[in-house]
């Protein structure tokens, strides 16, 4: 059933995409419509890779000073998400790009990808291991020792 919900999203949005397209086209002609959209492929490319260097000089900045980058990383997958909207051609997509990088959606959308992240990253099942240390979800700590052991035929028995 998901799938083909998916599938339906999927042909309202190409339905959308190509009626926007004919109405616009219709109403500056053609010749026009196709410098529109190559000039929003070619900001969409200008801001992957303006992007990407800005991304590789604050990383390198955050990690000097002991930093964990994680919000630089999600504002960045936000940035290369809207550069990659940018490049689908279509006016659709470019509404969706500008979404992205207003401040007020983008900081929504940083805040929900953030907390989604981190609870997956806590809570990736029942437990959370933390070294020997396993954190059930109630807050109760179960610590384990092993000793691991060499199986000297490398075979299954």
């Amino acid at each position: 059933m998901p799938l083909l919900i998916l599938f339906a999203i999927f042909g309202l949005y190409v339905y959308l995409e190509l009626s926007l397209l004919i109405t616009i086209g219709s109403a500056i002609g053609v010749f026009p419509l196709i410098l529109l959209l190559i000039l929003s492929s070619v900001i969409g490319l200008w801001i992957i890779r303006l992007r990407g260097w800005y991304t590789m000089l604050r990383l390198q900045q955050q990690l000097r000073q002991g930093e964990v980058p994680s919000q630089s990383l999600v504002q960045t997958a936000l940035w290369l998400l809207a550069g990659v909207l940018f490049l689908i051609p279509g006016f659709l997509s470019d509404i969706l790009a500008i979404l992205l990088l207003m401040p007020f959606s983008a900081h929504l959308l940083e805040k929900y990808v953030s907390h989604k992240v981190r609870s997956f990253a806590v809570f990736n099942g029942r437990f959370a291991q933390t070294n020997d240390r396993y954190r059930a979800d109630n807050g109760t700590v179960y610590e384990a020792e092993y000793d691991k052991k060499v199986d000297e035929d490398k075979r299954l028995h």
